[in-house]
């Protein structure tokens, strides 16, 4: 279900759970008393339990990857569908609890970070599930500013009364409450100071309004602002998933008791899409030549990778080298385009035509909301699936640019300031910039704007991931 706002009823339940022990050798994270996190898999009423369960129904379409036991050895069946999670049985396994894991893995690819986020598209807040919870937590985000936001300042999405599988969308970056950078995410609790684990008042449900009161806790994707944070020794509240599915989104499991957790983090998981993580959603040079040069860093597991967004096509007449091969356009332009150009040597950025050394993007003109880039029209800047705008700049769809970037100066870092290293680049201090050019993680002029190409190649590959 979509709604505008959340205002459903909300539900609980209590699970059995048997722990099993953590994956021989597996690379987990860990409470600061040892206890590995997540908590393996349980078992209530023949079905298995724990976040592994919960994101083995995270599929593209209805149901959720669980196999069934397997009767005789040779007969253990994978479900097919497309989840985040595959769980199956070897034979002679426990009959409730899957062996066998393919997909995202909780307890070797959960991480602590990013713990603040782009928002690149309108963002889908969904709920998951509230697990074993017996708090009605409220979950939604914060502009990240540097300090822990006051309560007037966290801004609720999925309201106590959400249930699993609800969504609730928001277009952040028009939003009037966005303060035009990154974002925090966090869980408000309904708890009784003094009383862990019960319920103010008798009264389960969060809210904003509470924490006023001095009822309930917020713990939030920053831990250092979280309220029971003691350095070293601090329980961790948050485990973080990149998706192994869908681009640009993660999903947030969390602990909600102040200083105390089962480590099930189930209490409460939630997803967003439509979010980079910070550092993410830049342009980045891959080190090919041509158009393969272009691409976009995106979020892989806690690390940040520069992820080639062309691939070497067959070389057309457009002012691009389209092979990659360091040429552009040999053997493709009939000698009418090219004209009288033997020994003609263009500048950087121009090709010949006839006889004249031009801008490849001369006489192109692109949908609005792309802009050209070599000769290729292209997806502009601030649009869904690509790059977004740096600090103090706005996207102007028409041409493709961010406009109003901050000037170049004496401590510009690399890829701030002007392009001066590929067509598109050589823009004057009052014209507008490439995308992105002169923010956080710009570059200069076409590399800028090669990231965007994103949208139109249907997005970056996805990795797979199997536990042996």
């Amino acid at each position: 279900m979509r709604l505008s706002l959340p205002a459903l009823a909300c539900s609980t339940s209590v699970l059995v759970t048997t722990l099993l022990a953590a994956p021989a050798g597996a690379d987990v994270l860990q409470q600061p008393n040892g206890a590995p996190i997540p908590s393996q898999m349980g078992c209530d009423g023949g079905d298995p339990t724990g976040l592994a369960a919960e994101l083995a129904c995270e599929c593209e379409g209805a149901g959720c990857n669980i196999g069934d036991p397997c009767p005789a050895p040779g007969q253990c069946e994978v479900p097919t569908g497309t989840c985040e999670t595959t769980l199956y049985h070897e034979f002679n396994d426990n009959t409730c609890i899957p062996s066998q894991l393919d997909g995202l893995d909780p307890w070797t690819d959960g991480s602590l970070e990013p713990e603040t986020f782009e928002p690149t598209c309108a963002l889908t807040f969904t709920l998951v599930t509230r697990g074993t919870a017996r708090f009605q937590n409220i979950f939604g985000w914060y502009n990240v500013t540097g300090s822990r936001p006051a309560n007037d300042a966290l801004y609720p999405m999925l309201g106590c009364d959400a249930d699993a599988g609800d969504e609730v969308v928001l277009d952040v970056r028009n939003d009037p409450r966005w303060a035009g950078g990154q974002i925090g995410f966090f869980i408000a609790t309904p708890e009784a100071h003094g009383d862990s684990g019960q319920c103010a008042g008798g009264n389960c449900c969060a809210s904003v309004d509470r924490l006023s009161d001095s009822v309930g806790y917020v713990f939030y994707s920053q831990r250092e602002f979280n309220p029971d944070q003691s350095g070293a020794d601090s329980l961790i509240h948050l485990v973080v998933y990149d998706s192994v599915v869908s681009e640009q989104k993660f999903y947030f499991a969390w602990e909600d008791t102040f200083n105390a957790a089962n480590n099930d983090f189930t209490d409460v998981v939630t997803a967003v899409s439509g979010v980079e993580c910070a550092g993410g959603g830049g342009s980045c040079d891959t080190g090919e030549p041509g158009m393969c040069q272009y691409g976009i860093t995106a979020c892989r597991g806690s690390a940040i990778e520069c992820v080639q967004v062309f691939d070497a096509a067959e070389e057309e007449c457009d002012g691009a080298d389209n092979d990659c091969d360091g040429e552009i356009d040999e053997d493709a332009c009939t000698d009418d385009v090219v004209g009288n150009c033997t020994g003609v040597t263009c500048d950087d950025g121009q090709v010949c035509r006839q006889g004249a050394c031009i801008d490849p993007c001369d006489n192109v003109q692109c949908p609005s909301g792309q802009a050209c880039l070599t000769g290729v029209c292209v997806p502009g800047c601030n649009q869904c699936g690509g790059l977004v705008c740096g600090s103090g700049s706005a996207c102007d769809l028409g041409s493709g640019q961010c406009v109003g970037g901050e000037d170049d100066g004496p401590d510009a870092g690399p890829g701030d300031g002007n392009g001066d290293g590929g067509p598109g680049g050589g823009f004057d201090d009052d014209e507008p910039r490439g995308c992105c050019d002169g923010g956080p993680g710009g570059a200069g002029g076409a590399l800028a704007l090669g990231g965007l190409v994103v949208l139109a190649l249907g997005g970056l590959p996805r990795r797979r991931r199997a536990r042996a």
